[in-house]
């Protein structure tokens, strides 16, 4: 129902001998809308508004006339799903259905018309379980926390048959590595593959295309020959061959991330998936009208099972690196070892960094194997790693090496919390992460150790590497004011370099010099 005002202006644009559609045009309205309060008399239109009945959706009327006020091209499908989003509730007291009809009622009373766009499909034939994936790209641009906007990317996987979707975003355009890394992420969500999968022809992975013959990238080819799944490439604009993805892409971009707050792509993924839970997986399909949840559960059975994968290698949005035939990888101008026997021919390997624990772990692409893991090596021209690649303390147990540090911190209450955190954010080096604190202790005495714990927690830093650039950050400031200089004090030699930012963690992180052993 209309508000009194636009009640008001309808029969304004009347009396001046306005047409239905030229008032629908100028207010915005449905001629629906206009023709309902074309003739209502005065009185009646009192009457209704008297018989305005509250609804169960009233509670949230205050934020749906916000978020529309913002956004005016909201669908009311999104506007439900924030519903749930903001009340934390699985199922809300209202359906979908009649809730888009109260969507249209709060645009007309307060004015506020959706634009309208349209683009038209063709029907496809279904797919029987586990036959087929289709997968598409997308980009949109969203507003970043302080008010600016940049552009995220997405991949978007779709089972054919029960229309159980992934998406996955990542910062940067997609290389064929962190496209590759995409699919390893979408399989084991999955719990397995397809026996084909369907693509636009995208150069991330084809790099021509002769009469219908496809060149793939060789990476691409590689991870194909690797998977053994087929391939359909479709031809561009081509809605018949892959319209159900790109409906998957369009309803990520406009269900989701249109209208969101990036704060960090980890934290956005977790929302996604989230959505993905509650409403893109679980709501009924509007052709197939059954829950793709509860069909996947079905076609699950179906998927082909593929062998475990390491993601480190995506997350770091990594690109690979052969291994060559002395079993060495070239990597930022120093050679890093990995076992003999490891190289084979077209073998490549991810370089995965952990600046905070100091250390670099050299990942299969395909597989995701840890062959070896090294300190991090900031200089050049360095062969880095032993031959049997023993490079971490193994003689004593990870809860030795705690009570060791507890000790050498004199029980301070502090260090506790402190590792419990480390060993939350970074199980995998924690043992590392373990083995840089107590190394320390060789470098710079405990109150200036205790110091720096102290200046992390109350930060809530929790890493190693925070606290070695943390006690060196605090030692230069207390040089500074023993000494009265302002930006001349001197470090240690093994620290010091040609000029030091105040506060800037990674300059202090390049400052070490050399490798730390864990």
């Amino acid at each position: 129902m209309v508000d009194r005002n636009m009640y008001a202006e309808i029969q304004r644009m009347k009396n001046k001998g306005f047409k239905k559609a030229q008032t629908a045009r100028k207010l915005g309205l449905n001629r629906e809308t206009v023709t309902k309060y074309w003739d209502m008399p005065p009185d009646e239109y009192a009457g209704q508004k008297k018989k305005h009945r509250a609804r169960k959706a009233d509670v949230y009327q205050e934020h749906i006339i916000e978020w529309l006020t913002e956004n005016p091209d909201m669908t009311a499908a999104q506007v439900y799903d924030w519903c749930k989003e903001h009340s934390k509730l699985e199922t809300l007291e209202f359906q979908k259905r009649s809730f888009q009809d109260y969507v249209r009622s709060i645009r007309e009373e307060h004015n506020i018309p959706k634009p309208e766009h349209s683009r038209q499909y063709e029907a496809v034939d279904e797919l029987p379980m586990g036959k087929q994936a289709q997968v598409d790209m997308g980009e949109i641009s969203v507003k970043t926390e302080s008010g600016r906007h940049r552009k995220i990317y997405c991949f978007a996987m779709v089972m054919a048959h029960s229309r159980y979707k992934y998406v996955l975003w990542q910062l940067n355009p997609f290389t064929t590595d962190s496209f590759i890394q995409a699919h390893i992420k979408a399989f084991d969500f999955y719990g397995g593959r397809p026996e084909e999968i369907v693509y636009d022809q995208d150069k991330v992975l084809a790099v021509s295309e002769n009469h219908g013959d496809i060149i793939y990238t060789s990476g691409f080819q590689n991870f194909v020959n690797e998977m053994k799944f087929g391939i359909y490439l479709c031809h561009g604009s081509d809605p018949e061959s892959k319209g159900k993805v790109e409906n998957v892409v369009r309803f990520a971009k406009h269900g989701f991330a249109e209208h969101r707050t990036l704060k960090d792509i980890d934290s956005f993924n977790e929302g996604c998936l989230a959505w993905l839970k509650r409403t893109a997986n679980h709501d009924v399909h509007g052709t197939t009208h059954k829950r793709p949840d509860e069909v996947f559960a079905l076609e699950k059975e179906y998927l082909i099972p593929v062998s475990e994968y390491s993601f480190a290698a995506a997350d770091n949005e990594s690109i690979s690196y052969p291994i060559r035939k002395d079993n060495i990888v070239l990597y930022k101008g120093n050679r890093y070892r990995v076992p003999k026997g490891t190289y084979a021919r077209n073998k490549r390997v991810y370089m995965v960094t952990d600046e905070d624990a100091g250390t670099v772990a050299i990942t299969d692409m395909l597989t995701g194997e840890i062959y070896a893991t090294h300190p991090l090596c900031h200089e050049k021209g360095k062969l880095v790693g032993s031959a049997d690649h023993n490079e971490r303390d193994k003689s004593k147990s990870v809860i030795e090496q705690e009570e060791t540090l507890k000790r050498l911190f004199e029980d301070d209450d502090l260090v506790g919390p402190f590792l419990e955190h480390i060993h939350q954010k970074k199980p995998r080096y924690y043992r590392d992460q373990l083995g840089v604190i107590r190394k320390l202790f060789e470098e710079w005495n405990k109150e200036d150790i205790v110091k720096g714990l102290k200046y992390c927690t109350e930060r809530e830093l929790y890493s190693a590497g925070e606290l070695r650039s943390t006690i060196i950050y605090l030692t230069q400031a207390d040089m500074e004011k023993a000494k009265g200089l302002n930006k001349t004090a001197r470090l240690p030699e093994k620290y010091r370099r040609d000029r030091t930012e105040v506060r800037d963690l990674g300059e202090y992180e390049a400052a070490m010099g050399g490798a730390v052993n864990g």
